[in-house]
């Protein structure tokens, strides 16, 4: 993580260049500690909370039906307590035992924390959401994560 830096004799012809590149050293060593050791203090005091769901259709479901799903997870977007969000269907990535892409969608959304998926969860929109498209699946599943505790 730490860059070597290494001291320029002062002795050399080209004291400046030296004095710039040795300079230049140390900024970059210090820019790639600073982000780190920001994002561990933001840690200590939030933790963000990850929540990713993956819905399997029925099989009797019309590429309409698909069309107006997406449009319908695009809304849920318009929740405010979404940080950051993605809504996915499989990748075409090489076939290997660990990837499961028999999924039909996904959605990824970064909460600041749990109260603020709390809010989601109970919010208008995300209820509508349930109400309208339930009869579309077959399954869900929800993973939810946060950064582990030290």
């Amino acid at each position: 993580m730490f860059e070597k830096v290494i001291l320029i004799n002062n002795k050399s012809k080209n004291t400046k260049m030296n004095t710039l590149i040795a300079g230049l050293l140390l900024t970059v060593s210090f820019a790639m500690v600073v982000p780190v050791q920001a994002q561990s203090s933001e840690s200590d005091t939030e933790q963000a909370l990850v929540h990713t769901v993956f819905f399997w259709f029925n099989d009797d479901v019309s590429e309409e039906d698909h069309s107006n799903f997406y449009e319908e997870l695009k809304k849920l977007m318009e929740i405010d307590e979404i940080l950051h969000g993605w809504i996915g269907v499989p990748a075409a990535t090489e076939e290997r035992g660990v990837i499961d892409n028999t999924y039909d969608y996904s959605i990824t959304f970064v909460f600041e924390d749990e109260a603020a998926e709390h809010e989601y969860q109970v919010h208008p929109i995300h209820q509508e959401f349930i109400e309208k498209n339930a009869h579309l699946w077959a399954d869900v599943t929800v993973y939810d994560a946060v950064t582990p505790g030290e």
